[in-house]
């Protein structure tokens, strides 16, 4: 599979610690280490987070030919965990991700690299700039399958950021914790339960990733009319959960495209995602360590 990921790079800052991540990189980077070629388009800093970070996009195997540097500093994101490792973010505004630019060049360069899937969030639509860009290379740019994660953070999304994902997926990933924005904003009926009302508004929407948090997922498949449930996940110690959606979606998409076979994409999600629960990273060093060997 050929990917291109659209959108942020951030350095999620603990009390103690700082780890490269942000939803999208975090998709591309779990993506990459399980095979797939992939492609990160974002903006870096020309600062030191900004050279870090591109050194180990490059050893997670990840292509930067659509990297874009920036005056602006690379993202950063403040994170607080709570009780039972629930984090919550401040995410600093105006940063190098903010800024991506799309011009006829790179538009072009899109369209003849052949890609299989285009992927792209709520977050990284934040700014007028980047999400003008999102919107050119949808309107210019076929592409056999667009992945859309809508990750709702406070202050970084809004009924139009949320509305473009849905319009242009043709597969969806919501937690069940962000469903209720959908009819909030009017987007959705609210009379009807949330997989019947997000097929009603967006019948572009193939797949719909719902997850479920302690309850596990559930993955509506409305080409077929049905439904598949995970039921509640195998019981492990939680340390973080930061990282874990975008595992579960970048895991479920690489199985799912190599086989076409939801039930067996659902439980090589969970499994890989057992793993990011227990550690603090939303990169597992085991996913690295496993690449490598299966490299060598």
């Amino acid at each position: 599979m050929r990917i291109l990921v659209f959108g942020e790079t951030i350095w999620d800052v603990y009390p103690d610690k700082s780890t490269l991540g942000g939803a999208s990189l975090n998709f591309c980077a779990n993506l990459a280490l399980l095979g797939d070629e992939t492609w990160l388009f974002t903006g870096l800093g020309r600062d030191e987070l900004g050279r870090r970070a591109a050194e180990m996009i490059r050893d997670y195997g990840i292509r930067d030919d659509f990297i874009q540097l920036s005056d602006r500093p690379t993202g950063q994101c403040i994170v607080t965990l709570g009780e039972g490792g629930m984090p919550s973010y401040h995410v600093l505004q105006d940063t190098a991700y903010d800024n991506l630019r799309a011009d006829d060049g790179t538009i072009d360069a899109i369209g003849k690299a052949g890609f299989d899937v285009f992927y792209f969030n709520t977050l990284s639509q934040r700014s007028p700039v980047s999400r003008a860009s999102v919107r050119a290379i949808l309107d210019r740019v076929n592409f056999p399958e667009i992945f859309c994660d809508v990750n709702i953070r406070e202050g970084c999304w809004d009924r139009d950021s949320l509305a473009l994902c849905m319009e242009r997926a043709t597969v969806a990933k919501v937690s069940r914790e962000e469903a209720h924005f959908f009819p909030d904003c009017g987007l959705t009926d609210p009379a009807l339960p949330f997989p019947d009302a997000v097929h009603k508004a967006f019948p572009n929407v193939r797949l719909l990733v719902y997850t479920l948090d302690a309850d596990g997922s559930a993955v509506y498949d409305y080409e077929t009319g049905t439904a598949h449930f995970s039921g509640k996940p195998e019981a492990v110690e939680v340390v973080s959960t930061v990282g874990a959606g975008d595992c579960y979606g970048a895991s479920f998409l690489h199985c799912w495209m190599a086989a076409g076979d939801i039930a067996e994409a659902i439980r090589f999600a969970a499994d890989r995602c057992r793993v990011v629960v227990s550690n603090t990273e939303a990169i597992p060093e085991a996913f690295v360590r496993e690449a490598k060997e299966k490299a060598q």
